[in-house]
């Protein structure tokens, strides 16, 4: 017959405090708490957005890549939502990125912040997202032209800053592509024209990436950025020549108007593999740090996202490149 041995227990118990008080546990829990509103709220948008894709009948009724590209707002809006969190939590050094002519610097980077995170709710939600996406296209755009040009300008050879600029504005050729979408059947030629312009502010960067990522296997694929791919990420640089291979030849398509939704989403999918093999893995280990573990996860989500987006908007294969389908919304809102 076995008997309950009061000291034994109280050493399991003691072995257990002692494992919680360790030090490495302690390291795993010590998150900053700003990068820890970061995911709060960026998490939050992304589990709204999830739920509100599967409530709509569009889920059921959507077949292959499809379903898919209905992922695109949510792989926009919720990344969208955290970078705003960060206006709040890292003012202070957002405020000099702010054009010294612009007044109430601070101002901006607050309101900038609250739009970011009430824009990240309305896509997911489609609540006012026609309008939520045509704002947030506009101030890409706009931060291309006050403040990414203008860094560029200074040193047009450093490929980071080009890289940078042109992130921006397929950021806002994605938001543009949402907005063409929704535009609706009354507007099918303002939706067109919208569609055509996301269309270039969208190719020109993958061109440009394709580039950079054949010269410079060793950084991370997708948005060729300073980070360097870890060692021990499996295959290393295999998935950013991968990464160029599929830019390479869904770029000039894209360009050329031609299966332009299908190159749309097999960039979004490329994008979407390397984030599962190399940007995940990233943000688990370094997911105290918002610099190189959220906010490169989040930039390659978002600009997955906006390719995504992108394919919603693009015409199906049978139809003429000319043509906005009606049922092309493939954007679930």
């Amino acid at each position: 017959m076995a008997t309950f041995d009061g000291s034994s227990c109280r050493k399991g118990i003691g072995v257990v405090y002692s494992l919680l008080n360790s030090s490495a546990v302690l390291a795993l829990l010590a998150i900053p708490s700003q990068v820890v509103w970061s995911y709060c709220v960026g998490g939050a948008v992304f589990a709204i957005g999830l739920i509100a894709i599967f409530l709509r009948g569009s889920w059921q009724t959507a077949r292959g890549f499809d379903k898919l590209i209905l992922f695109g707002p949510l792989f926009y809006g919720a990344p969208i939502a955290a970078f705003g969190t960060e206006h709040f939590t890292l003012t202070a050094g957002m405020v000099p990125m702010v054009p010294a002519w612009i007044p109430w610097h601070q101002f901006w980077v607050y309101l900038v912040g609250a739009c970011f995170i009430a824009a990240g709710l309305s896509l997911v939600t489609g609540i006012q997202a026609r309008l939520a996406a045509s704002l947030l296209a506009l101030t890409f755009f706009l931060f291309v032209v006050l403040m990414d040009a203008p860094a560029w300008a200074q040193d047009p050879r450093d490929r980071f800053a080009t890289a940078l600029m042109l992130r921006e504005l397929a950021f806002s050729g994605g938001a543009l592509a949402l907005a063409a979408t929704l535009s609706g059947l009354r507007h099918r030629r303002r939706a067109h024209l919208l569609a055509t312009i996301a269309r270039y502010f969208v190719a020109i960067p993958i061109l440009f990436y394709s580039f950079e990522q054949f010269l410079h296997a060793d950084h991370v694929p997708g948005i060729p950025l300073p980070a360097m791919t870890p060692t021990w990420i499996y295959g290393q640089s295999i998935w950013t020549y991968l990464t160029a291979v599929v830019y390479a030849v869904a770029g000039p398509l894209l360009v050329a108007g031609r299966k332009t939704r299908a190159a749309a989403t097999w960039l979004g999918t490329i994008v979407l593999v390397t984030i599962l093999t190399v940007y995940l893995p990233i943000g688990i280990v370094e997911r105290a740090s918002l610099d190189n573990g959220l906010n490169y996860l989040g930039d390659t989500l978002m600009f997955c996202g906006a390719l995504l987006l992108l394919a919603g908007a693009m015409p199906r294969d049978r139809q003429s490149h000319s043509q906005m389908h009606p049922e092309a919304s493939a954007s679930p809102l």
